[in-house]
């Protein structure tokens, strides 16, 4: 076999089950298609779970990538994120990353697997007061669990 993407999904599957540091998740899924069309959440859950020095989220330059810097590497991993281009705020939530748009759409999102939990919208807060629309606004968000634990 001359070629990494010629692997058999399977084998991909089973290599991507043993990635436990959240750098080589990146890594991964960057070796090309066939690789990125297996760094699914459920081939990761170990890498996810377990604990880690963060990685820091660098700001926006709307191109659709995020990048991202590894203390514990010294070095910045872009990271192909299209779901994050381009919002009002990112909240980083115990691995996850809990985006708003500029229409009040709030989801939870794993930046490395892609995986995307809709929350309610921020429109049903909202409220008319006499004449005039008040806006409720996110400037933090919390959560009791990771969504990758419970699915509650």
């Amino acid at each position: 076999m001359r070629n990494w993407q010629e692997l058999p999904h399977d084998l991909i599957a089973t290599i991507a089950k043993r990635v436990k540091v959240s750098e080589d998740f990146i890594a991964f899924g960057a070796v090309c298609t066939s690789w990125r069309i297996a760094a699914i959440k459920e081939n990761f859950d170990d890498a996810l779970n377990s604990p880690q020095v963060p990685l820091l989220m660098l700001p926006d330059k709307g191109d659709g990538y995020r990048e991202f810097y590894s203390l514990s590497k010294e070095k910045v991993s872009r990271v192909f994120l299209p779901e994050a281009k381009g919002l009002l705020g990112i909240f980083p939530l115990k691995g996850w990353l809990c985006t708003l748009s500029y229409t009040g759409e709030m989801n939870l999102l794993h930046p490395f697997s892609r995986t995307s939990i809709q929350l309610p919208s921020l429109n049903d807060l909202l409220t008319l007061s006499g004449d005039e629309w008040s806006w409720h606004g996110i400037d933090q968000a919390i959560l009791s669990a990771s969504p990758s634990d419970t699915s509650d």
